[in-house]
């Protein structure tokens, strides 16, 4: 008689940790997603172009971005050549060679893109851009959060 009342005390306990854990996973919403990437055209927007020069500008961006993409990649690759050379005898000058070839031109192409971008802009834009581009190489000297 005792046992009987223990199962049956088990079973409703494990029935409402069910109920409870469907419940918490069905009525929690979806996941938190990391926040999209800045809109095209944001650099724009923060200087104030409208028009023309924004269309410009956007279509500048967009095509810095993805050379930045492919040179960003290819410097990981570069760098994966290089580490898998550790414990080895292996020459590593010449990847090291590729890998400064490439951040140069990373740099490069920054700098034109920025160059390119402060021809559409009035003076006071220049400023501003001037500004936005201190901004962000302050960001990028933070480093990562700990």
């Amino acid at each position: 008689m005792e046992r009987t009342k223990l199962y049956k005390i088990i079973i409703v306990v494990l029935i409402l940790l069910n109920i409870g854990t469907l419940t918490f996973f069905l009525m929690g919403g979806p996941p938190h997603h990391p926040p999209p990437p800045p809109h095209a055209g944001e650099l724009a927007e923060k200087l104030g172009i409208e028009g023309k020069n924004a269309d410009a500008i956007f279509k500048l961006e967009k095509d810095h971005h993805a050379k930045k993409r492919m040179l960003i990649d290819k410097d990981r690759r570069l760098h994966e050549q290089l580490f898998s050379k550790i414990g080895t005898d292996a020459d590593v000058n010449p990847i090291h060679e590729k890998i400064e070839a490439n951040y140069t031109e990373i740099e490069k192409m920054t700098f034109s893109f920025f160059h390119d971008v402060s021809a559409l802009c009035t003076p006071e834009q220049k400023i501003e851009l001037q500004n936005v581009i201190r901004h962000a190489f302050r960001q990028m000297r933070k480093g990562p959060k700990k």
